[in-house]
């Protein structure tokens, strides 16, 4: 870019207007990187691994269930479900995987943990094996988790 005197001659930029232009070219591109650095996606990556701690838990027997969380099995055991329940100080975290045509199966906690984000449960269910003798009625497998209880929601995975 050239700038021009009243006479027509050209002259060239000033040295201090060249580093005024390079000062504000970095600060612009200061900003637009710190604008896309600070972006994330969101998925289930996004989980604040570095705070994970593990929350410890029982796996409770249904015998154990309080007489309200029974109740709300019972009505949504036919398909598969995912809920929590909190009585006082407790939370009970509770995954079942619906109408199953015969016995044998189970389901594995993998973990339960605590993040700024949330409360994170990882299960797997479990199938029987081909050799293993089942009961041939129909069942419906689900586990229930007790933790204390956090503010926080629960995420399943």
């Amino acid at each position: 870019m050239r700038f021009y005197k009243r006479d027509g001659n050209a002259i060239s930029r000033t040295t201090n207007e060249k580093i005024t232009t390079i000062i504000l070219t970095i600060c612009l591109c200061v900003v637009v990187c710190g604008i896309f650095c600070s972006c994330s996606i969101t998925g289930k990556s996004n989980e604040n691994e570095g705070n994970k701690k593990e929350a410890e838990f029982d796996i409770m027997p249904e015998e154990r269930l309080p007489s309200e969380l029974k109740k709300i099995i019972n009505e949504r055991k036919e398909k598969m479900f995912k809920t929590t329940f909190q009585d006082g100080d407790d939370l009970y975290i509770v995954v079942g995987y619906g109408k199953q045509p015969t016995g044998g199966y189970s389901i594995k906690v993998h973990e339960l943990y605590e993040t700024n984000n949330g409360l994170y449960i990882k299960t797997e269910f479990v199938g029987p094996s081909k050799s293993e003798s089942v009961t041939q009625a129909v069942s419906y497998p689900y586990v229930v988790v007790k933790t204390k209880y956090v503010n926080k929601p629960v995420v399943f995975g």
